[in-house]
């Protein structure tokens, strides 16, 4: 396996990757986003991303991959207003601002463990 550089261009950065397969294995171009979500608003997020796939689409991919939780959003560093025992009414509204965001996937459940010593 061996990077392929790209060529130099004011454009987005693309860079292949030449898997060492035989010539008669399919190709597969695909291309990876590292884009953020446009925070607290869904509804523009899917626009970015469909501006994303379209661009992506037109430099022949196939296949788009976008970073976890880019619809919904990751609060990375948010703290929705709380210290221990509190949370200011700011704090709030920037939770339910999130929590409207966010999306339900149909079928997925989630388990939360807990050790008994």
């Amino acid at each position: 396996m061996a990077l392929v550089p790209a060529p130099a261009t004011d454009g987005p950065l693309f860079a292949e990757v030449d898997m060492g397969g035989s010539d008669s294995a399919p190709t597969v171009r695909a291309t990876v986003v590292q884009a953020s979500t446009v925070f607290y608003d869904t509804p523009a997020t899917l626009d970015k991303a469909e501006r994303l796939l379209a661009e992506a689409a037109s430099f022949g991919s196939q296949l788009v991959v976008f970073p976890e939780a880019f619809v919904g959003g990751y609060p990375r560093g948010s703290n929705f207003g709380v210290t221990i025992g509190n949370r200011t009414a700011n704090g709030k509204e920037e939770f339910r601002k999130y929590h409207a965001a966010a999306i339900d996937v149909p079928g997925m459940s989630f388990c939360v463990w807990s050790r008994q010593s």
